[in-house]
């Protein structure tokens, strides 16, 4: 085997490590780009490492209360068949909170009580970031389901670890929901970030 071609082989191996090395690097600051074209990003003050986190910001005008947005109607079923489709393994089980510490989000196979989840999520701190409640009434930029949703929870890192200090079970501020599933597309995250701006009714 020629010298050239071993040299040939390491360069190459170099690339390719250096590009994964990269893909793996700037994957978590892909968060909060809205890769469809809905919503906008601004760069945060947070770097880490080579990473740079960017805030997503919906172009939604939510000054506006029409339309009505109703939770049974509208936001139940994106949780039932986003959020809760795994059972238990996700956020659909009605013991979920008690066991795992996760919030429920609806039975996929329907028959959901809408106030049980609505109770769950409104006005309950977060458990990787107590600091922040899972759905903050009239506030989005405090509701940390939109900050899951939207993908930017990274923005919140340094919160989350003061909570992991606390309790190493929440490390970080864990993963875009919903998990293993395309992003929800902007028009219906949206549509839940107009029913936080609307007051986080259970109507």
């Amino acid at each position: 085997m020629s010298r050239q071609f071993l040299a040939l082989t390491c360069l190459v191996t170099v690339g390719v490590a250096s590009a994964l090395g990269a893909a793996a690097c700037s994957s978590s600051s892909s968060h909060g780009v809205a890769k469809d074209g809905g919503g906008d990003e601004q760069t945060s003050d947070l770097d880490a490492g080579d990473e740079v986190c960017t805030a997503y910001v919906s172009d939604a005008d939510l000054s506006d209360a029409a339309p009505s947005v109703s939770f049974s109607g509208d936001i139940l079923p994106v949780f039932q068949n986003s959020c809760g489709i795994a059972g238990s393994t996700c956020h659909g089980a009605a013991d979920i909170e008690k066991t795992q510490q996760r919030p429920f989000l609806g039975l996929h196979d329907g028959g959901t009580d809408a106030s049980a989840v609505v109770t769950g999520i409104v006005g309950v701190p977060s458990s990787e970031d107590p600091a922040m409640n899972i759905v903050a009434p009239n506030d989005v930029t405090h509701s940390y389901l939109l900050h899951k949703i939207d993908g930017d929870e990274c923005t919140l890192a340094a919160a989350c670890a003061d909570a992991a200090v606390a309790n190493p079970a929440f490390a970080g501020c864990g993963l875009t929901m919903p998990y293993s599933s395309p992003q929800l597309d902007p028009a219906t995250r949206d549509t839940i970030r107009r029913w936080v701006a609307q007051g986080a009714k259970n109507n």
